[in-house]
């Protein structure tokens, strides 16, 4: 049973590890297209740029807005960061209070909290009985 076991979960590891790789293969050359499609596009625009403001201001130009795109980036990361971080301080006040009134409600009503809990427990086995 446990060699079948074993055979099963080998399998499916091998066939996990197998699609991975094969996935990290493709987005890696169609990431390679892309920045190539990327660089060409900045080229062609240097050089469309270069023909009305000339060499320098079209460099300056691309160097400027590839500027601003990076600020934005940071500045929408700092922003997700600071919102992520938030609802994890939300998220471990509502179960430090969760556990307060738990942790009160276990001293206060010791033998409420062992009926619901056997609630709970008997709900769960004639749930599962159920499903089975």
């Amino acid at each position: 049973m446990l060699s079948i076991l074993s055979l099963l979960t080998g399998a499916s590891v091998h066939r996990t590890v197998a699609r991975a790789k094969r996935t990290s293969i493709f987005l890696a050359l169609a990431l390679l297209f892309i920045l190539t499609a990327y660089a060409l596009a900045v080229t062609a625009g240097a050089i469309w740029l270069a023909g009305i403001y000339g060499p320098v201001g079209a460099a300056l130009f691309l160097a400027a807005c590839a500027l601003l795109i990076a600020v934005i980036l940071v500045v929408v990361m700092v922003m997700i960061n600071a919102q992520d971080k938030r609802r994890a301080r939300e998220r471990r006040a509502a179960l430090e209070s969760l556990a307060a009134v738990g942790l009160g409600l276990v001293r206060a009503q010791p033998l409420l909290t062992a009926g619901v809990l056997a609630a709970i427990v008997a709900a769960n086995l004639v749930g599962s009985k159920r499903e089975g």
